[in-house]
């Protein structure tokens, strides 16, 4: 890091410097009344990896369960004796003996196509049973240390050398805020309410007139301050081009009538009109079942399993169209979904689950997913087989599922940077796509080029 201020070069006109000298990156221009961003050459990442969090940590046992024959269906039987359990019959079958909560049919049927993979037993490298915490750790990125000032999205936004630099939707939350994943990103946006994503210049002032005067004001230096609002302009514009016209989801897609449903519908118009979106995240929340968890119902956490898979259907089916440059907007994509932690492998009085330690991780998309299989192993039932005879053990970091994607997918070697602390890139196999020589220096790429994270 360079800290004369005469020599600190901001990420963002560095990239443009250099993007615009070689011809890699085009500008954002309107045709035809509709958006269309020249993304450029091939050194261009056109990939997105979209996040969807399970704020409250997941029954995973609940969702994604032992059927009979499988050498774990009498322990889980045994440990779930208190209405938390998930009869054989009320399974859909998957792969190896596992079945999915009937309410995650759509699940099923993306499993069946291929679109989607699953990993088994994944979490942190150690045991934290704390909400605030485990979140903290997951979506900075750096376990055992829940005050970086980055999320682990943001880093990679910050250090990936293949994006392009003339586009202002590089990064987004569809919620009312920035998610701690962006935590550091002055360029991500929150979109929670897109209605509500415009300029608001009171009773005496028009906003077109308070555009030019921000536009004016911005365009004088290249402080985060100043490179924020330009991008928020300009990003304003974009939206609400995109997002105003009335729209019909490809392929007769019908998303959930669902805070999850709209989010992912709102990324699915970002990312199908061309605003340059390369990582984005939602959140589903309501995991948090420590009583009455109601496994097989419509209101309970049956509900939410079905939420979750026809969103993602959903998602997937509005995105298997053309780009128009030769290839799918579907298979562009990789979706993951995770909490920050499983539930208790046996269930308390109350019919709920108590917090525990490792869970699955779903991970759905086009040719981009080698799904149709489950990845990792699951440590089993048995008393001897559980984290201090209570939770599944953790055989998966999160971070190994992490880094697989960043390398095989968004391209970016820098997990020094993205994950600092993780060294051991060893990729389950889950992401079709080129391994490339990670850099686990936290330093080497900022110090190289010269600029300010």
């Amino acid at each position: 890091m360079i800290n004369s201020d005469a020599n600190r070069i901001n990420r963002r006109s560095f990239l443009r410097s250099t993007a615009l000298a070689s011809g890699a990156v085009g500008v954002a221009t309107l045709t035809g009344g509709s958006l269309q961003v020249a993304l450029g050459a091939s050194s261009i990442n056109k990939n997105i990896f979209v996040y969807i969090f399970m704020r409250g940590g997941p029954d995973w046992l609940s969702f994604i369960t032992p059927m009979n024959g499988h050498p774990s269906r009498g322990d889980y039987e045994a440990l779930r004796s208190n209405g938390t359990q998930v009869p054989n019959n009320r399974l859909l079958a998957l792969a190896d003996g596992w079945g999915v909560n009937d309410f995650g049919a759509s699940l099923q049927g993306l499993f069946q196509d291929g679109d989607l993979a699953i990993v088994h037993a994944a979490g942190l490298p150690f045991s934290n049973r704390s909400h605030f915490e485990a979140e903290r750790f997951v979506e900075l990125g750096t376990p055992g240390n829940r005050f970086t000032t980055t999320g682990w999205m943001a880093r990679h936004i910050q250090t990936a050398i293949n994006l392009p630099g003339s586009v202002p939707v590089l990064g987004m939350a569809a919620e009312s805020s920035i998610t701690l994943s962006l935590l550091g990103e002055v360029s991500a946006l929150s979109l929670g309410n897109p209605a509500a994503f415009e300029l608001e210049g009171g009773n005496d002032i028009r906003e077109d007139e308070l555009q030019i005067a921000l536009e004016q004001i911005y365009a004088q230096g290249e402080s985060d301050i100043e490179v924020s609002g330009s991008q928020a302009l300009e990003a304003v514009e974009i939206v609400q081009q995109v997002l105003d016209p009335p729209y019909t989801p490809a392929n007769g897609a019908l998303y959930p009538d669902s805070d999850l449903g709209d989010e992912l519908l709102i990324i699915a118009r970002l990312i199908k009109g061309n605003t340059g979106v390369r990582v984005a995240q939602a959140d589903r929340g309501g995991w948090d079942t420590h009583n009455g968890q109601g496994v097989l119902s419509a209101g309970g956490f049956g509900g939410r399993v079905q939420d979750i898979g026809d969103s993602i259907a959903a998602f997937l089916s509005d995105l298997d169209v053309p780009t128009g440059e030769g290839d799918n907007w579907k298979d562009r994509v990789v979706l993951m979904c995770m909490g920050e932690f499983g539930r208790r492998a046996f269930d308390n009085n109350d019919a709920g689950t108590d917090h525990g330690y490792a869970g699955n991780i779903l991970v759905a998309g086009g040719d981009a997913v080698n799904g149709g299989q489950f990845y990792g192993s699951f440590p089993g039932l048995a008393d001897s087989d559980l984290f201090q005879g209570a939770d599944v053990m953790m055989t998966t970091d999160y971070r190994t599922v992490f880094s697989e994607m960043l390398i095989r997918h968004l391209a970016n070697p820098e997990l020094g940077s993205v994950l600092p602390g993780f060294t051991d890139y060893n990729p389950l196999g889950y992401i079709n796509g080129a391994d490339i020589t990670p850099n686990f220096d936290p330093a080497d790429t900022i110090s190289r080029i010269g600029f300010e994270a």
